[in-house]
C-alpha cells in the first residue's frame, strides 16, 4: 500500500489472526491493517460507524466484506479486555 500504516495496526492484525475462523493470508495483512486503522481512527474520534460505513472502509482497504462482522466482534471483545 502507498500509505504508511503504523506498526500498531499490524499488531492488531496479528492478534486478530490468532482468533479468526478464517486464516489471514500474508497478502491480506496490509489491507487488514489499513481497515483496522480506518475503523479505530473513527472510534477514537467518537464517530458513528454504520454498516454502510464499515462496507465503505472495507472497500477502501480492499478487505473481504465477509470479515466485517467478525472484525467487529473481535474489536468488541478486544476492547473489553
Amino acid at each position: 500500500m502507498n500509505q504508511e500504516i503504523p506498526l500498531k495496526f499490524y499488531d492488531i492484525v496479528d492478534e486478530y489472526s490468532t482468533e479468526t475462523a478464517t486464516p489471514v493470508s500474508e497478502s491480506e495483512r496490509d489491507a487488514l491493517a489499513r481497515y483496522f486503522q480506518l475503523l479505530i481512527t473513527r472510534l477514537m474520534n467518537n464517530e458513528e460507524i454504520s454498516e454502510e460505513a464499515q462496507k465503505e472502509m472495507a472497500d477502501e482497504a480492499s478487505i473481504n466484506a465477509l470479515r466485517i462482522d467478525e472484525i467487529a466482534t473481535f474489536l468488541n471483545q478486544w476492547g473489553n479486555e
